[in-house]
């Protein structure tokens, strides 16, 4: 083909021609511009194409691992809701000296699921994180869904600075309760252990660690920590389903 064009070149200068050469000569140029133009074309639309397809994975990754941020944060909320309503009915009864008119077995019930419970949901954002790191970041089109990606990957790290004093507070109420474990055992545990425990011991250990005022301390001050902690949780449920919508919308 080269010298095809070499050889036509040299037959219209020789014969004089030089006018049609200028003519040829541009059509040579308008060819070379176009060539140039659609190769330019077909490589855009290759990487368009290309970054469509990591948008797509993308999304569909970024789905998956939302829709189980909304599982995790169900299930800890349930039982969050639980954990304090049965903090806060343990606290009523041991304000208001009913300690000795309320059953052992629903004090110690409100102990077990209550005090001595604690949640935080453990939460996804691998595929957020692994993009931001790479430098990928601009694959996601969606400006407002890359916007609440990082909101909600800022609250997670930074929500939940309550937790080392909500786990002392815990902590600090087991160690305090240790003493009295023995006479709260359930009677295969009892059996098991091949002990007999009165009901006598059982009610004066109720009676003796509920009414200890430290313990009551550390109770209230992690009922209101483990509040605070409820209410967070529910914003990144709100941000979840959000970020849920923004991304199935951003598929159709």
């Amino acid at each position: 083909m080269i010298k095809f064009f070499r050889k036509t070149r040299q037959k219209l200068l020789s014969g004089n021609k030089f006018k049609k050469y200028l003519m040829y000569s541009l059509g040579e140029i308008i060819l070379v511009v176009l060539g140039i133009l659609i190769a330019l074309t077909i490589n855009n639309w290759n990487e368009n194409s290309k970054k469509l397809n990591e948008e797509a994975i993308l999304l569909n990754s970024l789905e998956q691992d939302f829709i189980e941020n909304k599982k995790r944060l169900h299930t800890t909320i349930d039982y969050q809701r639980q954990m304090i309503r049965f903090s806060n009915s343990l606290i009523q009864i041991i304000t208001s000296d009913q300690l000795q008119t309320v059953s052992q077995d629903s004090i110690l019930k409100l102990k077990a699921f209550g005090a001595n419970s604690w949640f935080r949901a453990e939460l996804v954002n691998s595929t957020f994180e692994t993009v931001i790191s790479s430098g990928k970041g601009d694959v996601l089109r969606n400006l407002g869904l890359k916007k609440m990606l990082i909101e909600f990957s800022t609250d997670l790290e930074s929500g939940f600075e309550d937790d080392y004093e909500s786990k002392e507070c815990l902590v600090y109420m087991n160690n305090i309760s240790y003493p009295y474990e023995q006479y709260f055992m359930g009677q295969e545990d009892q059996e098991s252990f091949g002990i007999e425990i009165s009901e006598e011991a059982v009610s004066e250990s109720v009676y003796e660690l509920f009414s200890n005022k430290a313990y009551l301390g550390a109770l209230i001050n992690k009922t209101g920590i483990e509040s605070g902690r409820l209410d967070y949780q529910k914003k990144l449920l709100d941000q979840t389903d959000a970020i849920l919508a923004e991304i199935r919308l951003e598929k159709e």
